[in-house]
């Protein structure tokens, strides 16, 4: 007796897997994830059920199916597990405002984001409250100033570990594993795992900063010819007249005019979502995804640091594929945009042919051909003009 109840209860435990497994492969099908004719249904059927058994949920699967990403999804979260809490709970779990803690985020480098939506981990929450107790002891000025040296300190390191993952891990798994989705989102999760013990120092805004990283460095490689490329929009902006303006000043007014100028380009670099490559005393380098943030900042920061009382500010601004390396940006795109602000007038960007190309909305005035150096012909140039003035 004792073993026919042992049979019924197995018997009756796999059945309700069975109907379990049935409805979750309804679910899958229903939602374009699974088709049961495909030849790979097989490899399919594994992969889903390895991702489901994650807790990872059907509408974060059909997300990332929809992009492409699936068998990355695993890793992707991994890199900044749940629970997730909003903005506008934070601010009200540490008693400060949002606004207060977009400005945090604006000096580490991350846009302002929706206060209700739920893209923070209870290390962000310990973050947050750490800046709030510090502003006890130190004054906001210097907070967001460290901030902003830590932030993009910080992307630069996640930078060069994002291209490094890519390279030598993401690239060749899908080289090698294109037939196997389920080893490739295997091998992905893991090495990601593998990171855990190397970033823990750098938490969380590591894992913000490498989030980010990765997802637009794909896509800066998207409109590459080639994964040893990103194709991005760089820019250059320096202030005329810095050196001779520096030798009037004393210590105390160069400090403020420097740090002045940082803290410009860093907040209006993230505002618009772009990067800032590195800041070396009058001159900022910074990326974005399309020349169309490029335009945005290169006015906005030009025109800023124009009102105030600081040299007269210029840029240049070029399009197209560059080579990144350590966190760094090199090549014709990246040694044409300095050459551009190199030569500009004060109050003045140059930019070259392919961002007038992909920047509506704008107006570009033609500043004729110019022989640059280090370049063997000479380039057509353009002047740009703020939608503002072209109205």
């Amino acid at each position: 007796p004792q073993g026919g109840r042992l049979i019924r209860v197995i018997a009756t435990t796999r059945l309700a897997q069975m109907a379990a497994s049935e409805d979750l492969t309804n679910a899958w099908t229903a939602a374009g994830l699974y088709d049961p004719s495909s030849p790979s249904a097989s490899d399919q059927f594994e992969l889903l059920t390895w991702i489901s058994s994650l807790g990872i949920t059907i509408e974060q699967m059909v997300a990332a199916h929809a992009i492409g990403q699936l068998d990355s999804l695993p890793g992707d979260l991994a890199l900044r597990p749940g629970p997730h809490k909003s903005l506008r709970e934070i601010a009200s779990l540490i008693d400060t405002s949002i606004d207060s803690l977009n400005d945090i985020r604006r000096a580490g480098g991350f846009a302002p984001t929706d206060p209700d939506a739920s893209v923070f981990t209870l290390g962000d929450v310990d973050m947050f409250r750490a800046f709030n107790d510090a502003a006890a002891l130190f004054s906001r000025t210097e907070l967001l100033h460290f901030s902003r040296v830590v932030g993009t300190s910080l992307r630069r390191v996640a930078d060069a570990a994002g291209e490094m993952f890519i390279l030598d891990v993401e690239g060749p798994l899908n080289s090698e594993r294109a037939d196997c989705h389920l080893a490739l989102a295997q091998q992905t999760y893991e090495a990601i795992q593998m990171t855990q013990s190397a970033i823990v120092v750098f938490e969380p805004m590591f894992r913000a900063h490498l989030e980010q990283s990765i997802r637009q460095s794909r896509l800066a490689r998207t409109m590459s010819p080639d994964n040893t490329t990103l194709t991005l929009a760089v820019g250059f902006i320096d202030l005329t007249g810095f050196t001779t303006r520096s030798q009037q000043m004393s210590p105390d007014e160069l400090l403020e005019l420097v740090l002045s100028f940082e803290a410009a380009a860093y907040d209006l670099v993230a505002e618009h979502g772009g990067r800032v490559v590195k800041l070396i005393g009058d001159e900022v380098m910074f990326t974005a995804l399309d020349p169309v943030a490029a335009c945005e900042i290169a006015l906005h920061l030009v025109s800023h640091v124009g009102a105030s009382n600081a040299p007269n500010p210029r840029g240049g601004l070029a399009f197209g594929n560059v080579i990144a390396h350590g966190g760094d940006l090199y090549g014709h795109t990246v040694n044409l945009a300095s050459r551009l602000a190199d030569i500009a007038i004060p109050g003045e960007v140059l930019v070259d042919k392919p961002v007038t190309v992909r920047a509506p909305g704008f107006r570009f005035e033609q500043a004729g051909l110019r022989q640059l150096k280090g370049f063997v012909e000479p380039i057509a140039l353009w002047s740009l003009v703020s939608p503002e003035d072209a109205r």
